[in-house]
Parts: structure tokens; sequence; C-alpha cells
């Protein structure tokens, strides 16, 4: 089992000054240089205690985190593009790119070498020889092998790129680079925070134009027009909302579709605004005409679950301690049948929509045991589903928010709309 415990500790103690070589950002650069700094000095903390020589990053999130670079081509998946991280970090770093990406790379990433080859030309072998031009060919090396993680190319080239490189060590790279990745820097704290205004400003503004007839997309495209009109990110990582009403209600992380909203519809959003890469996931729920007593306060009850767990929030607390209140103040108001299918309450949120850790219970779920520290960036969300009106009101009762660790607690960034039942008209 992994440790995350002593390797935030250790990381946490790990600065932009611990990197020996001072870093140079191109002029499309998202972050400043000392960003860059101290994710590679964090990395390369972790990997050289495990003997490991350099990562080859293939994963959008994992590449756009290390080296900064940029584009739009990640909705392909024909071209690998790969960025080798060594980490004695005197070697060149190299970003691995199809030729029509050079531009883009050396605008964004502040690798020290591009290297690029023709859309046309089988890519594994520049990124070996990449690897071998750095005496790497014979060393431990580090890839994206592990849960919430996949490679940047397939299967073929992932054969091809061992065959090529025999007496390469190949180990994974994924909880190492998670790890790192838990704890947010300032600047990417004040991102989230602003994708999360924004997704706030969206829902709202859908919340009300809110009618009877229109359809889940029209409800949709209303809060979306918002997100972007207030800067979401249209481009490699865009804004998602997940959109269900009325009947739909059971079918968890719907698409949004043609149904017409009838009255009497309650409509849950899960989602949120992508801001400079950093996503939102919160949920609101909405009701348009006459809802019953029993079902506003089943979500009444759902909204203080979700202010149960937040009350465990701080520094040093395991995850699983804020699962657990969940649970406990489930069992009180005798709902917690209703809410044991789900082993978790929440999950980091960051460059993903899910990251780690995962706030679950303990012993049973991965990372459950990671305790809370300033800086992460975190999700909540106790549901209460109920299927059998013999059980009290149908539907699903939940809330999610999103928030910062902070040194004494938390800071909720989803405040600027209620958590609360939005009622509209009929």
């Amino acid at each position: 089992m992994y440790d995350f415990n002593g390797s935030l500790d250790l990381v946490e103690k790990v600065t932009a000054a611990d990197l020996g070589r001072r870093l140079e950002v191109p002029p499309y650069a998202e972050f400043e240089a000392s960003e860059y700094e101290q994710r590679y000095a964090r990395i390369k903390t972790l990997l050289k205690r495990e003997g490991v020589a350099a990562a080859l990053f293939t994963q959008e999130e994992n590449v756009r985190y290390f080296s900064g670079y940029l584009t739009v081509l990640w909705i392909s998946n024909f071209r690998p593009l790969t960025f080798l991280l060594p980490t004695d970090e005197s070697t060149d770093a190299a970003i691995i790119v199809s030729g029509q990406e050079r531009s883009n790379a050396d605008a964004t990433s502040w690798a020290q070498e591009a290297i690029a080859y023709s859309p046309q030309v089988p890519p594994i072998p520049f990124i070996a020889q990449s690897i071998r031009d750095r005496g790497l060919a014979s060393s431990r090396i580090a890839i994206e092998l592990g849960f919430g993680q996949r490679l940047g190319m397939n299967q073929e080239q992932w054969a091809e790129l061992q065959a090529e490189l025999p007496e390469v060590e190949w180990v994974d790279v994924t909880l190492h680079a998670q790890c790192v990745r838990m704890i947010k820097s300032r600047a990417e704290l004040d991102l989230l925070a602003r994708s999360a205004r924004m997704s706030c400003s969206g829902v709202k503004a859908g919340w009300e134009a809110l009618k009877v007839g229109m359809t889940e997309r029209e409800i949709l495209s209303v809060m979306a027009a918002e997100m972007y009109r207030l800067g979401a990110e249209v481009g490699t990582k865009p804004t998602f909302v997940g959109l269900r009403a009325g009947d739909r209600w059971k079918q968890n992380n719907a698409v949004p579709s043609d149904y017409a909203i009838k009255s009497g519809d309650a409509i849950l959003i899960d989602g949120g605004a992508t801001y400079k890469g950093y996503t939102t996931d919160f949920i609101r729920q909405a009701v348009i005409g006459p809802v019953s007593g029993a079902y506003k306060e089943m979500f009444q009850t759902a909204v203080e679950a979700n202010q149960a767990c937040l009350a465990k929030v701080r520094p040093g607390v395991p995850a699983s301690e804020v699962f657990q209140a969940a649970a406990d103040f489930l069992t009180e108001h005798k709902l917690y049948d209703f809410f044991k299918q789900m082993n978790i309450v929440g999950h980091g949120v960051g460059a993903d929509v899910h990251e780690l850790p995962w706030i679950g219970q303990e012993g049973v779920v991965f990372s459950a045991e990671t305790k809370l520290r300033e800086g992460m960036f975190l999700a909540i969300e106790p549901a209460i589903r109920i299927t059998d009106p013999a059980d009290g009101p149908v539907g699903a009762f939940i809330v999610e928010e999103n928030f910062e660790v902070t040194a004494d607690g938390y800071e909720v960034v989803t405040d600027e709309l209620s958590p609360d039942l939005w009622e509209a008209a009929a």
C-alpha cells in the first residue's frame, strides 16, 4: 500500500528553491517559473527515493501540469504527445510532439528541448531516441501505469517502446504524480475558486430561466452560455455538466437529453466550469411547481449531512473520518440504509475532476487513510437515495460543495449559490 501520508510529509517541505536549476518559461506559459520548479522538485524527490532516473508523462493532465505544454490536439488519439523529465535536473527535459505542434511546445512549455516528429511517421523511435540521448536506456523510468491514469499511446506503441528499450525497467509514476498534485499552490487554488464562481453563476442563470416545457438541453445551454461568458474554458478540457430531471433522476452522471420539464419535476446538475485547466464538480438541485413538505425536509437533511462532513475538515484529519461523519449523521437520522451503497462521500478536484484522496470508508476505499493537508482542494457529496415511496419521498437528495482545506479548517468556494433546494414557480 502506497504511503501517501509519508510522501506528503516529504513533498510539503520541498519548494522551488530545492530544484538545482532555474527554469525559463516561454511567452504563453500558464504559470510562473517558480510554479514549475516546485512541481519538478517535488516529483523528483519522490522518484529519486525509488531509484527512478526519469518520468515519461503521456497523459494530458500530467504533461500539462509538469511541463506547461498546452494544445487542443489532445482531442486526437492518433499521436502521442509526451514529456520526458529526468530526475537529474542537470539533464535537459524534452517535450516530444508531432511536428505541427513544435510552435505550441516552444510557446507554452519550459522544457529545454522540443523534439518534433512528422505526423505521418511512427513516433515511438523518436521517444526512444530521446531517452537514449540522455543516457537513460538502462535505467528505471516511471510512466502512467496505475489507478486513475491512462497511457497516452495505444497498446501497440507501448509494446514498441518497451521493445526499443529492452534494458529499461518501467515502473509506475501514477501514485507519485497524484501525491504531488494533491497539494495545490496558491495559484492553483485561485483558479479553482474562479472556476467555482463561474459555475455558481451559470447554474443560477439556468434556475432563473426554468419553466415548464424547457428541455434538459435548453436548461444546460443557458447555464453553459453564462459560464462561457464569464471565461470558462473552450479548448483542451471543456466545461462539463451532467443534468437530469423528472423520472430520469436514477440515471447517475446522465448526459442532458430532450426530456421536457413538467410541473413537479426535480432537476439536478452535477459538474461545472473549467478555467485554465482547473475544474469544478458541484451539485445543485431545483424543483419547478409544487413540492411536498416531506421532500423539502429530506433535501434539507442532505444539506445537513454535507455540513456534518465539512465540520470534520481540518489539517491532520484522515479522509475516512470525514466519511464517517456522514455515516454517523445519517445513522442518527435513521437514513443509513439509503446511503450505505456508497462508500465514498467525496474526492479531490483539480486538473482532473476526480483526484486523490478519495474521502471514503476506512479500510475499504483506496487512499481514505490519507490525512487532509492545507492546500488540498476537495468535493464533498454525501447522498440519500430513496426508490420506494413506502420509505419516504422518492428521489436523489444530494448537494456537493467544493472547498479548500485551510490552516484551521476549510473555505467553501461554491457558496455563491446556496445549497438549498431552488424552488421555481410552474
